[in-house]
This record gives C-alpha cells, sequence and structure tokens, in this order.
C-alpha cells in the first residue's frame, strides 16, 4: 500500500512541480489535470500497482480538457483574435483546429470523433503531447526527476510508478484544484489575453463551467425515467421547466460530464446537496435507475452530448465513495441532515457549501497541514444574505462561515471579497447568466472606492419599512442625464431607477459556481 510517506513525498512533489517547473504554455497543466481523470476512471486492483495510460487516452482527454477553451471568448468577435492563447507565442495548434471543427457544427466530442476533423485534431493533439508536456512535466529546476513515471519514449503509453496512482486518487480533488489554479493564472499572465479579459471575465466558468445548454438535453430524459418525481425526496417536480439536473458525483469533484452521472431534480433538493456526496440509500437508487434498469436509455438518449460508459460512471462513484469513506466524511442525506459515511446515524449541521472546500478535504484528512506549504485563504460566507435575482430579498449578516476562497479570481482580499448566493431568475438571461442557487463571489465597495459603476453588476442594499435589510442584484446602466438604470438579464423583469433608498454596496467579481 501507497505508504503515508508516499503520500507526502506525493504532494510534495505535486508542489514543486509547480513552483520549480518551466510553463511557457498551459499543456502540463492540462496533462497533470488528464492523468488524474485517468487514475479515477480506472479501478486499482492494489493501492501499489502500477498503472499504464496509453496515449490514446491522453488525446482524449487533451481534446475534451481544451474543448471549451477553443470557443470565442470576445461575445460578437471571430477568429483567432477571439480565442484565448495558451502560450505567449502564436496559437496553440490543438486550439486552432478544435475552433475550426466547432465552426463546421461541431458541437460535441462524439460528433467530432465521426468527423473528418477527428484524425486532424488527434495527429495534432498527439504531437503536443510528444513534443513537450510529455516528457517535461517531470522537469523540475531543469533538471528530470521522474516521480510519477519513467521518461520511456515508447510512443504508446506511459507507466505510473508503484502507488503513483493511488496517490493521484487519494489526492484527486487537491491536484486538480492546484492544476486549474495555476492554469487559470498562465491564461491571465499571457499579455496577448489581457486585452480579452476583464474584471468581470468570470474566466473559470468559461474554461472549466458546466455547458448547461447540453444539461437541457439531459432534463426530459431523466424526467421521463423518474416518472415525474424528484430523484431525492421522491416528490412530484412541478413542471419540466422548472425541474433541475444535478451531477450525482458533484462536478466540483469529477469535472467531467458523463452521461449516466446525472438526476433530475427539485430546486430546493438541488441547492441543499450542493456539492455534498448523497447518502448511501441515494447512492444505491441512482446505481440501480442509472446504472442498471435505464442504463441502456441512457446511453442511447444522450450519447450525442456526453460520454456515455456506465461502468466508468461506476468507478468514479467508487472512487469518491472511497474517498469519502477514508476521510469519515459526511453524505447529504435531506436538507440540512447529513450521515457519516459508514453509518446510519443522522445529524443535523450547518456546512460550508462552496466547491472549493473540496480540494483539501482529502489532503487534511491524511496528513497535517503543517507537513506540506498549504495554508488556503479563507472568505466570509453569509448563508442568511441572498442576493435577489428577482425582487428585493430580505436577510441580514448575522450568521456568517469561513470557507476557502475560490481558485482563479485573481487576487482575494478577505476583508473586501466575501461569498452569497443568488435568489430568484431575474438574471438568468444573456451570455453570462446567473442562477438561482449560483454561489457569488462579491467585492464591497464604497462611495470612495467603487469608481464608475457603468456597465457593471452590482449588489444594492435597502431597508424596508420594518428596517430590515434588502438586496438586489442588478446591471448597472447611466443614461444621458445622469440617472441610473438597474437592469435585468431576464427581459421579463422591469427596468429599476436607482433612487436615495437604495446603496450600491458590493461589486459582482465572478460567479463561482
Amino acid at each position: 500500500m501507497a505508504g503515508m510517506q508516499q503520500q507526502l513525498d506525493f504532494i510534495g512533489y505535486i508542489q514543486r512541480m509547480l513552483n520549480e517547473g518551466e510553463f511557457v504554455a498551459t499543456y502540463k497543466f492540462a496533462l497533470l489535470h488528464a492523468i488524474a481523470d485517468i487514475c479515477v476512471e480506472h479501478p486499482l486492483q492494489q493501492p501499489d500497482s502500477e498503472l499504464v495510460i496509453t496515449l490514446d487516452a491522453l488525446v482524449d482527454k487533451f481534446i475534451l480538457l481544451y474543448w471549451h477553451h477553443a470557443m470565442p471568448f470576445a461575445a460578437g468577435s471571430d477568429g483567432d483574435a477571439a480565442l484565448l492563447k495558451q502560450n505567449a507565442g502564436r496559437q496553440s495548434k490543438v486550439i486552432s483546429v478544435l475552433y475550426k471543427c466547432q465552426q463546421n457544427n461541431i458541437r460535441n466530442i462524439r460528433q467530432l470523433k465521426q468527423s473528418i476533423y477527428w484524425q486532424p485534431i488527434y495527429r495534432a493533439t498527439l504531437a503536443t503531447l510528444k513534443d513537450g508536456p510529455l516528457w517535461r512535466l517531470q522537469v523540475l529546476a531543469k533538471q528530470p526527476e521522474c516521480f510519477l513515471y519513467p521518461h520511456q519514449d515508447n510512443g504508446k503509453f506511459i507507466k505510473l510508478n508503484p502507488g503513483i496512482a493511488y496517490s493521484f486518487r487519494r489526492f484527486y480533488d487537491l491536484v486538480v484544484y492546484l492544476a486549474k489554479n495555476a492554469w487559470l493564472q498562465k491564461i491571465q499572465s499571457i499579455k496577448d489575453n489581457q486585452k480579452l479579459l476583464g474584471a468581470q471575465s468570470q474566466l473559470h466558468e468559461f474554461l472549466f463551467g458546466v455547458d448547461r445548454n447540453a444539461l437541457n438535453k439531459a432534463r426530459p430524459v431523466l424526467i421521463e425515467i423518474q416518472r415525474g418525481l424528484c430523484f431525492y425526496c421522491n416528490k412530484p417536480l412541478k413542471d419540466a421547466i422548472s425541474a433541475e439536473v444535478d451531477h450525482f458525483i458533484p462536478f466540483a469533484r469529477y469535472s467531467t460530464d458523463l452521461g449516466h452521472n446525472f438526476v433530475a431534480t427539485h430546486n430546493n433538493c438541488n441547492n441543499s446537496k450542493r456539492d455534498y456526496l448523497a447518502a448511501q440509500q441515494h447512492r444505491d437508487n441512482w446505481q440501480e435507475q442509472n446504472l442498471h434498469k435505464f442504463e441502456k436509455v441512457l446511453s442511447t438518449e444522450l450519447a450525442a452530448y456526453f460520454y456515455c460508459d456506465a461502468e466508468k460512471s461506476r468507478a468514479v462513484s467508487d472512487w469518491a465513495y472511497s474517498v469519502a469513506q477514508a476521510n469519515g466524511a459526511k453524505l447529504w442525506l435531506s436538507k440540512d441532515e447529513f450521515v457519516i459515511t459508514g453509518s446510519t446515524q443522522v445529524t443535523t449541521a450547518q456546512l460550508a457549501p462552496t466547491k472549493v472546500k473540496a480540494a483539501n478535504d482529502a489532503f487534511t484528512a491524511a496528513v497535517s497541514p503543517d507537513a506540506v506549504n498549504i495554508n488556503p485563504l479563507q472568505l466570509r460566507y453569509f448563508p442568511n444574505i441572498k442576493i435577489a435575482c428577482g425582487h428585493f430579498t430580505t436577510g441580514d449578516d448575522s450568521n456568517v462561515e469561513y470557507v476557502n476562497a475560490p481558485a482563479g479570481f485573481g487576487t482575494l482580499n478577505p476583508d473586501k471579497h466575501f461569498l452569497a448566493r443568488a435568489s430568484g431568475n431575474s438574471m438568468n438571461g444573456g451570455k453570462h447568466p446567473i442562477l438561482d442557487g449560483q454561489l457569488l463571489l462579491l467585492e464591497l465597495i464604497s462611495p470612495e472606492s467603487a469608481g464608475s459603476l457603468q456597465n457593471c453588476t452590482v449588489a444594492i442594499e435597502r431597508q424596508d419599512e420594518s428596517g430590515d435589510n434588502q438586496y438586489l442584484l442588478r446591471d448597472v446602466k447611466k443614461d444621458a442625464n445622469g440617472q441610473y438604470h438597474l437592469i435585468a438579464k431576464n427581459p421579463d423583469f422591469p427596468v429599476l431607477i436607482a433612487d436615495e433608498s437604495m446603496l450600491t454596496f458590493a461589486r459582482l467579481k465572478a460567479v463561482v459556481e
């Protein structure tokens, strides 16, 4: 079994890799992410087993990871000028070919593999892997240190050293968190990208977020196989529009859309479960529904939009619950009710809801934080403040929790930045919709520090007749007369005229989830 010392060495090596490696492009971050994903998807026979990873498998993962990166970032633009660069020189060949595919109505990886473009993108990606990251990932301070796998250029596969695949599975959350954070920082540092990236860029969501258009394709299929009932509470769903699609294994834990990993839920159930693993009884029901009874239905109906492999979904589930078991994690049962892994005892808890918290869970259970140099920044989260995406919503700051700061949003200041959830659907529209229940990263402002609010999305505070605070989220536009208009992204909601009763207290920095 991979021992404690090897696990410590693994974490230390990943840290050294990110600190001492040379990163002229983003490919090494993608390779690290890809290896971690493959380790999760392939069950190990023994913890100290070696794992052979074919270059074909790495190519598939690379293309999947870079698929969204090849979409135009700048609205209303096309061609290379609208694409984020992955290095400081010419545009990546992988990005260029993927962009060409998307311009020819290739909408997902399955379509890509069936098209004439598959061989060109496969060859370009394979060449990129072989020419750079595969044999340079483990060069630290200009010297090769082959801790993960030997440098044997056989052209077909790499073989992870004994215990390394186990460590990737054990610390998957942390490895992916660090890889994505470094990836984002690299993209932000490239000079040609900076004119495309604004303060409200929501870069993390663009690069690594959920494809919500694709999720909409899964909703009617799930509602049908669930007979119109919420998967978790087993009560009728109001209608197809209000039903939500939940990643049973949370997207924050494993950020690849698998066709068998979806269930249809009530909004309240989904918001309550958030990024927690569900209790064993829910897991049993999910396996029975998605991996047995309706496995073929899901494969047939969703294969055009998602990767559909029931056994891979099962493997990811086994991995997630094995980590939870090792950590003694709490599993979500129902609203504010949890059970300890391996127990039937129900506890009531108010847990930190942010997805980035999972990045350190596996690590802290096995290793003291003092053993390695990890000290995540903590931000305030206000569960009782709902930033209304509708009409003004009453809330207060009497309850505050501290959660790990999300990655990829630049330098954050705990005195200025905080987290709260959106409520309602008035901002659900346009190119970057804000959905009910999403976690918002906000920056406190004052009349002295606000600057121009033109074209910003801001949180507005006012007091009702009883003196309670109310909150609202709106885009700000200033007319020719100097009057500020508060505009919803959803055109069904009327424009509000700002008045003296309204205080602009925070600027939206990003949607975290």
